[in-house]
C-alpha cells in the first residue's frame, strides 16, 4: 500500500482548519487568524501518530489536552463540539473518497486520484466560504454599535480586553440606569481599572447586536461606566 504522507497532512489540516471555522460559526465566537493557524499546525501533529502506535483513542485524548491547555474553563463547551464536527468530517471523506482509511483518527491516503482532488478544491472552497461570511461580521473595536435588549436601546463598546466569562460564558457589561429593575442571578468579582468590584449577573433571554439576535446572554450590571453598555468580542462571530 503507497500512502502520500503530504497529501494525508494536508487533508487533515483541512479537516482541522474546517472544524474551528464551523466551531466558531456554531458556537458564535471570534478567533484571530494566527490562533487559527497555531490550532491547526499543533493539532496536526497528530499525523505522527501514524508512526507511534499508541492505544485506540490516543488522538482524541491528546485533542483534549491540547484543547484544555488554549481554553480551560471553557474546554467541556469547545472540546465535545470539536470532537463531533471534526469526527462527522473525518467519516464522510472516508465514505466519499475512494482508498482512504481511517487510522489513529487520522484520514490516510493510499493514493491520489481526480476525486480526491475534486474534495480538496471542496473543502477549499467551503473553507473560504466560512472565511467570507466570518470576515463579513467583522466589527472594528473602536465603533459604536446598535444594541436593543428589554425595550431598551443603546450604544455599545466592542472591547477586546474584556475576557470575563460566566459558567464559561462571556459576558458583557450593562450600564445600571438602562433597567429600572432587574434579577440578579449571582454575583461575581472582576478586575477593573480602578481595582476589584463586586457585581450582579442578569440573564437577558435575547438581545439585538449589530442586527443580531443573540439568546440568553449574561450581563454584568455596571453601576459607573463611561458606556452603556460594553461588547464581550467573543459573542460578536467571525474571524479578526
Amino acid at each position: 500500500m503507497e500512502v502520500y504522507v503530504e497529501v494525508t497532512y494536508i487533508m487533515n489540516a483541512f479537516l482541522i482548519l474546517l472544524s474551528f471555522e464551523i466551531l466558531c460559526f456554531l458556537l458564535n465566537i471570534q478567533m484571530t487568524k494566527k490562533q487559527i493557524l497555531t490550532y491547526v499546525l499543533t493539532y496536526n501533529i497528530s499525523c505522527l501518530f501514524l508512526y507511534i502506535d499508541f492505544f485506540d483513542g490516543f488522538l482524541f485524548l491528546y485533542n483534549l489536552i491540547l484543547t484544555f491547555f488554549y481554553f480551560r474553563k471553557q474546554v467541556y463547551i469547545y472540546y465535545p463540539i470539536y470532537i463531533f464536527i471534526y469526527v462527522s468530517l473525518l467519516s464522510f471523506l472516508e465514505y466519499v473518497l475512494p482508498a482512504t482509511t481511517i487510522f489513529q483518527g487520522i484520514l490516510i491516503i493510499e493514493n491520489i486520484n481526480m476525486m480526491s482532488f475534486m474534495i480538496m478544491g471542496i473543502l477549499t472552497i467551503i473553507i473560504v466560504y466560512f472565511y467570507i461570511s466570518f470576515c463579513s461580521y467583522k466589527l472594528n473595536q473602536n465603533d459604536m454599535i446598535d444594541v436593543s435588549f428589554c425595550d431598551v436601546s443603546c450604544l455599545g463598546f466592542i472591547d477586546n480586553g474584556n475576557k470575563v466569562f460566566y459558567k464559561g460564558y462571556p459576558v458583557i457589561f450593562i450600564s445600571e440606569h438602562l433597567l429600572n429593575e432587574y434579577q440578579s442571578i449571582d454575583r461575581i468579582m472582576i478586575s477593573t481599572a480602578t481595582g476589584k468590584e463586586k457585581i450582579d449577573i442578569v440573564l437577558i433571554d435575547e438581545m439585538n447586536i449589530n442586527h443580531q439576535v443573540l439568546h440568553h446572554v449574561y450581563a454584568g450590571i455596571m453601576k459607573t461606566s463611561e458606556y452603556d453598555c460594553i461588547l464581550n468580542s467573543q459573542l460578536m462571530g467571525g474571524l479578526l
